[in-house]
Parts: structure tokens; sequence; C-alpha cells
């Protein structure tokens, strides 16, 4: 019996195992590379804009045989984006756009595009050694449909059901992915402070930090007593489309409880995260809300550092919210960093909540 089939069953039960959508996605590249005996993948993720609001995508992932090794690399670049309104996108990425129930491939490319929501979501270029047949397309793209169903079922299970965004329990696993990133969170001593320090300057001197906000919709309990229920769950739903509509597509939004959202942003500038924030309060402020008229929001804002805990971060963008609330509400409020003041468990491990 051809190996291949051995392959793709081990590669479906590792696919199903996972709960994190960026593994997942790795681990869909690394098997169809074992699969088809792929040189290159590149995933191209859509970042919808004003101007082009299904049309910017950019690699956010590209893993590459090297050696017998698979390498992996991150391009969140400017010079990677590529936009699919133009004249000189891509023809078999623009094909693969126009059906998104099809496989396309020329000569030595397969190209697919993966699916959430019926929507396209991310655009897969595998880049092989050999011509591919009928018979790797029809691989294709059972492969990804499994991946678009089991995908489907995660964001069934992390998102909150009124407004679609991320729900509750997910927020500690994504402030961990981050911490992750920033840095290797292995054991760190008290004695590394100096280290963690000069880690936090760095990021905000490079633009690669990470941000968290805590939003509330001020007098919502005012707008259920005097519109009834069912109107201050419109003004949530319309509050989270804002949202998707104002953030970055690698932003986490999460509905956290009732009235209140939370936003993890980044990497970027803080100046451009400030910015984001702002602007997203200013849209709120203008939109008209059926029946409620005019509602606004209170914001706290703060700047993630290294090796800190879910609870430290979300403790001081509290504060400031409370800030915004006490000084007429309306408001964002930036929370004071003291990098001196960060969290060191007595056993001198990072523990990241």
């Amino acid at each position: 019996m051809p190996l291949k089939p051995f392959i793709m069953l081990d590669a479906m039960a590792d696919l199903t195992s996972l709960d994190d959508r960026d593994a997942l996605l790795i681990s869909l590249g690394i098997s169809l590379q074992e699969i088809f005996d792929l040189e290159r993948v590149d995933f191209y993720h859509c970042r919808p804009s004003t101007e082009h609001p299904q049309a910017v995508w950019q690699i956010k992932k590209t893993l590459s045989l090297a050696n017998g090794e698979i390498q992996q690399a991150w391009q969140w670049r400017p010079q990677n984006t590529l936009n699919s309104d133009s004249a000189d996108f891509d023809p078999i990425l623009k094909s693969a756009l126009s059906d998104l129930n099809t496989a396309e491939s020329i000569h030595f490319r397969l190209v697919r595009t993966l699916k959430m929501n019926d929507q396209p979501h991310v655009l897969i270029d595998c880049q092989g050694k050999h011509l591919f047949k009928q018979t790797d397309l029809r691989a294709l793209q059972g492969m990804t449909r499994i991946y678009e169903n089991h995908i489907s079922l995660l964001k069934y299970s992390e998102t909150d059901t009124l407004t679609g965004l991320l729900n509750r329990k997910t927020l500690e696993r994504h402030f961990q992915k981050i911490m992750g990133s920033q840095e290797k969170t292995h054991a760190i001593s008290i004695e590394d402070a100096s280290a963690i320090e000069e880690n936090n300057r760095r990021s905000q001197q490079e633009d690669d930090s990470y941000f968290l906000a805590v939003m509330d919709i001020d007098h919502f309990k005012r707008i259920n007593d005097q519109f009834g229920h069912i109107y201050g769950d419109e003004v949530l739903l319309l509050i989270a489309q804002l949202m998707q509509a104002s953030f970055r597509s690698g932003d986490y939004l999460f509905r956290f409880g009732g009235e209140e959202f939370v936003i993890l942003m980044g990497p970027q500038g803080e100046s451009s995260a400030i910015f984001a924030v702002e602007r997203f309060r200013e849209r709120v402020a203008q939109t008209t809300f059926p029946q409620v008229g005019q509602v606004t929001i209170s914001i706290g804002f703060t700047r993630l550092l290294h090796s800190e805990v879910l609870s430290t971060v979300l403790g001081r963008a509290d504060e400031a919210l409370y800030q915004s609330k006490s000084n007429g509400r309306n408001k964002v409020t930036i929370a004071p960093v003291d990098t001196l003041n960060i969290h060191h468990p007595v056993n001198g491990s990072i523990e990241l909540f």
C-alpha cells in the first residue's frame, strides 16, 4: 500500500487534535509538504482595508524545505502585500479567489483558498518539485476541507454567540501565545530583571510592542432599563461590528462579559495603537444606534511588558478604565507602565497566569 494514504491519515489526526489556529495552519502546511513533496508553502492572510475590504493580502507564514529540514518564517511586511484589485496581481492567485470551492494548478504550483464563514480567509500557495496531477488537486481540496470544518468547530466553541467576537475563556490562551512570542519563557530569575527591562525598552523603540485595551459601554444599564434588553443586545452587536471594522485582522477582539470588551493589539508602535483605539472611540460616538441614539464608550489602555501575567495587565487596564469613567466617560486613559514593577514569581520561573 502506498505511503501517502498513511501520511494523510496521520495529518488528519494531527489537524483535529489542535485547538490553536496558527498551529493548525502550520500543521496543514507541513502535512502538504510531506504528501506532495513540496519545496515551499506560502500562506497569504486576508488584511481588509477601508479602500479594499477584501483585496489586501500579506504573507503570514512561509514554510520552505532546506537541507531536508522544514524552515518556518513569519513575514508581516509591507513589501509582501498583494492587492487583488491591481493589474499585476498573480493570475493563479486571482483565479483561486474567484472560485472558492476548487483548487488551481499551473505546472509546479497548486493554489487553494481557505474559507471561514464562506469568506476567503487564507490563500495557500504550494510550490512543488513535480508537475501536479488532477488527483493532487482533489487531495488538496479534501485536506483543506478538513481544515475548514475543524476551524468552523473551533470558532463555534471560541466565540460569543451574540456578537461573534472571541469569548472570555479564550483570552488567557491568546495572551499566553503573545507572551511566548515576545520572549522564550524558560526560567528567569529575579537577577534577570535588567534584561527584561532592556527588552521592554527595545520593544517600544522598534515598534513591535503588544497592547491591551479594556472597553466599557457608558450607562449601559440605563440603555437596558429605558429601551429594553432587545435594544441593549442590538447595541452590543453593533459595537462588535464596529470593532471588527476598525481593528486589524491580526488583533484579537473579545467580549469579556456584559458590556465590557477587550482588545489584544500588536505588534506595532504605541502611537499607532493609541490612534486606533481613539479612532474607534470616536467612531462609536459618531454612530447613531437604532432607537437608542448616541452611545459612548470608556477605554483603559496599556502596553504589555515582557514576562507579565494576565491578571497584572488586566488590573492595570481596569485602573485606567476607572479613570476614564471618573473623568467624564467617553475617554481613553493610558495606564502608566513602570518597567521596574515586574511580577517575579517566588520560584524564579515565569508564570503566564
